[in-house]
C-alpha cells in the first residue's frame, strides 16, 4: 500500500527533482520587476558619478537607463536634461526640458533653463525675450537676475549685460557673482566702470 502511494507520486517527486538540479531558485512573482529597479538604481549611480567628473555626455547615457525604475524617473528626467545642457545637446536638452516643464508649468527654474538652452542654441533673441519675460514675472529672483547677466556676457552682448548688471548689483549688493562679471564686462564694454551710480 505504502508502495503504491510512492509510485503514485513519483512523477512529481521527479519533475521537482528535475526544477532543482537545472535551477538554482524558483522564480519569485515580481522578481523580475525588483532586478531592474535595482539595475536602475545602479545605472543612476553611474550616471552621477560621471555627473560629478563633469562627463555629461556619458552621464546621460545612464540617467537614460535610470529612468526605467519610476521611482527614480522624475529625478533622473531632470539630471538626464541638465546633463544634455551642460553637454551641450541642446536639441535633446531641450526637449527633456520641455517634458518636465509639461509636468510643473510654473516652474520658474524650468524655464529660466529653457530660456537659457535657447539663446545657446542660437535663437538669442528668443531667449532673452524668454529671460526678460521671467524678470517681469520674477523681479526679486536674484538667481534669475545673475543667470541673465551670464548668459548677456556669454552671447557678447556688452551693452545689455552691463544694464543687467547695475540692477542686478542695485537689488543685490552682495551677490557673489559681482566681481566676477565687472571683470568679464571690462573686456568686452568700453569704459566700463562698475562703480558709476545710475538710475534704475
Amino acid at each position: 500500500m505504502k508502495i503504491s502511494v510512492f509510485f503514485r507520486f513519483l512523477p512529481l517527486f521527479s519533475a521537482l527533482l528535475l526544477l532543482s538540479c537545472t535551477s538554482n531558485s524558483l522564480i519569485i512573482p515580481g522578481e523580475t520587476d525588483i532586478i531592474l529597479k535595482n539595475l536602475a538604481t545602479e545605472y543612476y549611480g553611474i550616471a552621477e558619478a560621471y555627473a560629478d567628473v563633469k562627463k555629461y555626455d556619458k552621464a546621460a547615457e545612464y540617467y537614460l537607463l535610470a529612468m526605467r525604475n519610476p521611482d527614480l524617473k522624475l529625478t533622473a528626467s531632470y539630471k538626464l536634461a541638465r546633463s544634455y545642457a551642460l553637454a551641450k545637446n541642446w536639441e535633446k536638452a531641450t526637449e527633456y526640458y520641455n517634458e518636465l516643464l509639461a509636468l510643473d508649468p510654473d516652474n520658474a527654474m524650468l524655464k529660466t533653463s529653457l530660456a537659457y538652452i535657447t539663446a545657446m542654441s542660437g535663437n538669442v533673441d528668443e531667449g532673452i525675450m524668454q529671460y526678460k519675460e521671467l524678470i517681469s514675472e520674477n523681479p526679486y529672483d536674484q538667481n534669475l537676475l545673475e543667470s541673465f547677466v551670464a548668459l548677456l556676457i556669454n552671447v557678447g552682448r556688452g551693452e545689455d549685460a552691463e544694464e543687467s548688471f547695475f540692477i542686478l548689483k542695485e537689488k543685490f549688493p552682495d551677490n557673489k557673482n559681482l566681481t566676477t562679471f565687472a571683470q568679464q564686462l571690462s573686456d568686452i564694454v568700453d569704459n566700463f566702470d562698475a562703480d558709476k551710480k545710475i538710475e534704475l
